[in-house]
């Protein structure tokens, strides 16, 4: 099965630069998709059906907010697919470390697809280099991990810098339990600033708050090579209950290695809708032009303007065997009202955690466990 349009959206040169013409062909992507979902999934065409939603009525970019977005929160209890199992290349999960997991499929198109977007969007924001290069990963060691999604994703950065070495600092014991290596961490890391190789830091918010701990109190920092750089991920948890800001979360990164604050830079995603969210050099989380975000009143489903916050929405036309082109999400967020001064003219948002009464149990939580379970 191809999709001409799809592909061609997500292999944009210059992503986070929005045109007329960029816009366009994102709505003829998303109507080429929201077809073969209609015609694929019952599920699909049933709610489709129930909100009077025609796919073939998409013209222009405008008409992406009249798609019925799927609840995150339904996917974590059913599988809702467009093409048959034997399709799927890769199957993942999210961590549902305490409840239901979310099972993310994806067939060599898609797969193919998603990986475009990341290489554009990486390039673009000069994230792509061809020096060889020393990774430190506060996350899950992929080996032990399995299907879990969030290693999966580390994993895959490792791509846009040649690789060295590489260290992924949570891993099994002989027990089966998660440990948290601080140790080998910082070890590994006095090696690598002995290298001379930019090292890229790559870390869940949680893992890498506990190590700044471990390090200061030891009185250890460094200065670690030019080119080196430190992106984050995953949740905010164990930072934001000892009431520490991302600003102020970054300056610790910048004083602990030495990496100049435009290098330290967060990322968003879920694993649901897999596109890719990463802070510019000025902190702003940018849309590419392959995606598109809306604001909805929690109670009337109405798209809120910017400076408001509501739910998030998003949409990104590149998955084709699991219909999760409109995704409602439980995230608080709001379209920023200004432009960004890094140059690039696509729309930024701000986040703001997640809505409702209990929070989902995703793996920014479990992490906090382990840190506090390796106190």
């Amino acid at each position: 099965m191809k999709f001409p349009y799809s592909k061609k959206i997500c292999e944009i040169d210059s992503p986070l630069d929005w045109t007329d013409d960029k816009n366009q062909l994102m709505a003829m992507a998303c109507k080429e998709m929201a077809l073969f979902h209609q015609k694929n999934c019952p599920d699909i065409e049933r709610l489709y059906k129930k909100h009077q939603f025609d796919p073939n009525s998409i013209e222009s970019i405008d008409d992406l907010t009249r798609i019925p977005a799927v609840g995150v929160s339904a996917m974590k209890y059913h599988l809702l697919t467009s093409m048959p199992p034997d399709q799927a290349v890769l199957k993942l999960t999210s961590s549902g470390t305490r409840g239901q997991k979310t099972q993310i499929w994806f067939d060599q198109g898609s797969l193919d697809r998603v990986q475009r977007m990341l290489d554009v969007y990486l390039e673009q924001e000069k994230i792509v280099s061809k020096e060889l290069t020393n990774y430190l990963v506060f996350n899950y060691d992929p080996d032990d991990a399995g299907d879990l999604g969030i290693a999966y994703t580390e994993k895959n950065q490792l791509r846009f810098a040649p690789q060295n070495k590489a260290f992924f600092t949570v891993k099994k014991d002989k027990q089966g339990q998660w440990q948290f290596l601080k140790e080998k961490a910082l070890q590994t890391l006095k090696e690598y600033a002995q290298e001379g190789k930019p090292v890229r830091i790559m870390a869940m918010p949680a893992f890498l708050f506990e190590f700044l701990g471990f390090m200061k109190k030891q009185n250890i920092s460094f200065k670690l090579p030019k080119g080196s750089l430190i992106i984050t991920g995953g949740g905010w948890k164990a930072a934001e209950d000892k009431m520490v800001s991302r600003d102020q979360f970054r300056q610790m990164c910048k004083d602990a290695f030495g990496i100049p604050a435009e290098w330290i830079r967060d990322a968003y995603g879920m694993a649901e809708h897999s596109a890719p969210y990463f802070q510019c050099s000025h902190h702003k989380f940018h849309v590419a032009v392959f995606n598109r975000l809306y604001v909805r009143d929690p109670v009337t489903n109405k798209v809120l303007p910017p400076g408001e916050k509501g739910l998030l929405e998003l949409v990104t036309p590149f998955n084709a065997i699991m219909p999760t082109l409109a995704l409602l999400s439980t995230d608080w967020a709001m379209i920023d009202s200004e432009s960004c001064g890094c140059g690039q003219n696509s729309p930024t948002f701000t986040l703001f955690g997640r809505a409702g009464l209990s929070k989902h149990k995703g793996c920014a939580i479990h992490a906090d466990d382990i840190v506090k379970r390796g106190k």
